[in-house]
């Protein structure tokens, strides 16, 4: 049984969708999807290797939405028999269905919900290995910069929904004249320095719905000439 047919035995509430349902192209028919507003099923088996692989003390995921992010990750953290995730929802109703779900899903004890909007959201003392951006898109660049500095040294940011133009390749929107590459927005100032500085190196995969990563790079790297 792989993760995501353990996931949907654990909670009947879930169905199993072809993510060309939502995404268009002839690669989206390769995907799946519990619903439009979370992660593919893809993104969700990937996440929660990933997470088997870092072993890490603390996640942080924002925009929990119906928690399918949280359970394939908090799954992860239950296997590993360590680590959290803090996650943010700041839709009350949203955020009452995916406790819903993770109580289902049996892992109350490895997810942390809490219904806030992200900007008043305080980490305090943790260090996260492994972020997960999924809010609205108009937010998450601003949320990169919020917590960059909570990202261990060596650690990752996945950003969902983000292709490989970043959002940059249309600055005007007839729809939208007064906003620049809605619904994005331009890339911060601050982001394009830590690109430029090797403080962060950006890497990407071709999924239906997007995801873009950041790797924060470590003092122990190897320095390329």
């Amino acid at each position: 049984m792989n993760i995501t047919d353990l996931l949907l035995s654990l909670d009947p509430t879930l169905q199993l969708h072809s993510e060309s349902e939502w995404s268009g192209g002839e690669e989206s028919k390769l995907y799946s999807a519990f619903n439009s507003g979370g992660i593919e099923c893809e993104t969700g088996e990937f996440l929660y290797a990933f997470v088997r692989l870092l072993k890490p003390e603390w996640v942080l995921e924002t925009g929990t939405h119906y928690a399918t992010g949280a359970s394939y990750m908090g799954m992860a953290l239950k296997d590993n028999g360590k680590g959290k995730l803090d996650t943010v929802e700041f839709s009350r109703h949203v955020h009452e269905r995916a406790v819903e779900r993770i109580h289902r899903m049996g892992l109350q004890s490895h997810v942390n919900l809490y219904c806030k909007d992200v900007k008043d959201f305080d980490p305090g003392e943790k260090k996260y290995k492994l972020i997960l951006l999924d809010t609205e898109p108009q937010t998450r660049f601003a949320e990169i910069i919020k917590f960059y500095d909570y990202l261990e040294e060596g650690g990752f940011i996945f950003i969902h929904d983000l292709h490989r133009h970043l959002g940059q390749e249309v600055k005007d929107n007839p729809d939208h004249p007064n906003q620049p590459y809605w619904p994005w927005g331009e890339i911060p100032g601050e982001i394009n320095g830590l690109v430029k500085y090797e403080k962060i190196r950006p890497f990407h995969f071709a999924t239906p719905r997007g995801l873009t990563g950041l790797y924060k790079t470590h003092p122990s790297d190897y320095k390329w000439i």
